[in-house]
């Protein structure tokens, strides 16, 4: 039986492709496994393209550069706290470019 963790994870990644989602830039941490791997799968199948990067302010802008290049909206999965200040100037970057980004932060189940 899955855990729910990685059930969830599989239901997001499945949705973004559904809505149209083509490239994925992925910081991976604990906290953001069972997402990294849902990802890992969907690139394996080409479903998406997964790129990896372990800096999320070099992968904000990277994620960036995907979406003005393609107009699709770019998911960047990350792991909480500070990861998630580390792609601050990026996020205000694209909102005044307005290109479309999505920020997918990831943190353990509440206890």
């Amino acid at each position: 039986m899955a855990n729910p963790s990685t059930t969830q994870a599989r239901v997001v990644v499945d949705e973004l492709i559904r809505g149209g989602v083509r490239d994925v830039v992925l910081c991976p941490g604990s906290r953001n496994a069972p997402l990294a791997f849902a990802l890992a799968d969907a690139d394996r199948a080409g479903a998406l393209r997964l790129h990896v990067r372990i800096d999320e302010r070099t992968a904000g802008y990277l994620a960036i550069g995907l979406a003005a290049g393609s107009g699709r909206p770019v998911p960047i999965a990350m792991t909480s706290g500070t990861a998630v200040a580390n792609l601050g100037p990026a996020v205000i970057e694209a909102n005044y470019a307005r290109v479309p980004l999505i920020v997918l932060s990831a943190n353990r189940p509440y206890e």
